[in-house]
């Protein structure tokens, strides 16, 4: 079920731990909001590639550790923990509305880690853009 009714954010469906990061992403705080656009730019990069080859869907894989590593090459702050990337990511999916099993969807790892991949359509990449320009 969409977070998002009519632009307003139903925080009732959003679980506790990440209601802050929502809030933390519409302020646009630092360094949260720069792993968005940094998963933003990427995604858009691999969408129009797969357009190319002619795909109009790919499914774009998120491996928060490594998105960490990344990301630290660019932003030093000691909030960038594989946790808080991780609540980052999904407090933006809640932001955006996409939905559980449709939209997205989390797999874990022998080791206990979480992946997070998104059906990256027109659609999705709509949704995903929109937050960051309200």
């Amino acid at each position: 079920m969409s977070s998002i009714i009519g632009g307003e954010i139903r925080r009732s469906e959003i679980p506790i731990p990440l209601i802050n990061y929502v809030n933390l992403l519409i302020k646009k705080v630092s360094p949260y909001y720069e792993v968005i656009q940094f998963l933003l730019k990427d995604m858009e990069f691999c969408y129009k590639n797969a357009q190319r080859e002619g795909q109009s869907e790919i499914v774009y894989t998120i491996n928060p550790r490594m998105l960490q590593e990344q990301i630290e090459k660019k932003i030093r702050d000691e909030k960038l923990t594989t946790i808080n990337i991780s609540r980052t990511i999904l407090a933006f999916f809640y932001l955006t509305g996409l939905k559980e099993k449709g939209d997205f969807y989390t797999t874990t790892t022998h080791g206990g880690r979480k992946n997070y991949h998104v059906r990256l359509t027109s659609e999705t990449i709509n949704l995903l853009w929109k937050p960051l320009f309200v």
